[in-house]
């Protein structure tokens, strides 16, 4: 039963026949209000997509769980049973877009830590040695010196303090060291988010080359190209939202300030699922023999794997252009 507000015109908007009840008998449209609020429109997105009765359910199962069977029964015909590789794309992309941002920075206990990278970078005696002759607080210097409005106040304290001109030149060593450290980190940090804000961008750009080279090393003449684009679409949906998966997970990780171990386990299960699904997912839906399928899937990584690289290379030089020029 549709819950969107019926019209009291029995005249369809679309073709103009006569509407008995909700849906005209000529087009198939819903005789309801055109006007809705955001709030409805989004809500019943969001119920129709996820209904228990609906097709996203079998969808998903089929494309985690099956790799390249959701692909086979699409173009076998049952398109009604599945959500349409490109709205499953695009719903997948929406969330790998706006999940990363969403997440929390560095946590409390791995700021500490790094902290502590920071300071065991410096002798140890020089800055006893100042900050006796200063009377500062050693944690408290640290913080100060990472924030750069402090740090003339910090130079005119050390230049007020008395103390020698070698300890001096020590003490501003050690603070242009707190601070190259702190920017070397943040950089790093920033160039990863970059990195995995862009994915779903990245990875849209290059879906139809792609779908170039499956069609192109799949005997051509049996499976038309957009038979590889559906395998694409579904291939890089999954791949997308292991990706955002994982990296929510890594944020929870740093939250519970957890060994560098979990990182490694977790992203190479990423890795080696995604690895899997595409080796598993060729072999299914081109429907050839193992060794053919997992040889022509090794040369087929190596090729996208160089391609790949290039986009986001030309990508990020892109955006660079544009905001600077």
């Amino acid at each position: 039963m549709s819950k969107h507000k019926i019209r009291i015109n029995k005249t369809c908007q679309n073709c103009g026949a006569f509407v008995e009840q909700h849906y005209c008998p000529k087009c198939g449209q819903e005789n309801s209000e055109s006007r809705q609020s955001f709030h409805h429109v989004f809500t019943h997105f969001v119920f129709d997509f996820l209904h228990y009765d609906s097709s996203f359910w079998r969808t998903a199962k089929y494309l985690f769980l099956s790799p390249g069977k959701l692909s086979l029964e699409y173009m076998n015909g049952k398109r009604k049973s599945y959500v349409n590789p490109f709205t499953l794309y695009i719903f997948i992309s929406f969330i790998a877009f706006f999940i990363p941002p969403l997440l929390p920075e560095v946590s409390a206990p791995n700021k500490e830590k790094i902290q502590k990278e920071i300071s065991e970078n410096v002798n140890s005696d020089s800055l006893d040695t100042i900050i006796a002759k200063l009377d500062v607080n050693k944690k408290n210097l640290i913080n100060e010196a990472k924030i750069p409005e402090k740090v003339s106040k910090i130079e005119d304290k050390i230049n007020n303090s008395g103390v020698d001109e070698k300890t001096e030149n020590e003490t501003k060593q050690f603070i242009a060291g707190i601070l190259k450290n702190v920017k070397d980190k943040e950089k790093g940090e920033k160039a990863i988010e970059f990195f995995i804000h862009n994915i779903p961008k990245v990875l849209f750009i290059y879906m139809p080359l792609f779908a170039f080279w499956l069609w192109l090393f799949h005997n051509k003449k049996k499976k038309y190209y957009f038979d590889s684009a559906v395998f694409t679409l579904h291939f890089f949906s999954t791949t997308l939202l292991t990706i955002t998966i994982a990296t929510t997970l890594s944020c929870l990780f740093d939250w519970l300030n957890l060994n560098t171990t979990f990182y490694f386990l977790l992203y190479s299960f990423a890795t080696l699922y995604v690895t899997f699904y595409f080796f598993r997912g060729n072999r299914v839906f081109f429907e050839e023999n193992r060794f053919v399928s997992n040889l022509k899937s090794f040369v087929l990584i190596g090729i996208n794997s160089f391609f790949i690289f290039l986009t986001f290379t030309f990508y990020v030089v892109f955006v660079v252009y544009m905001i600077y020029t």
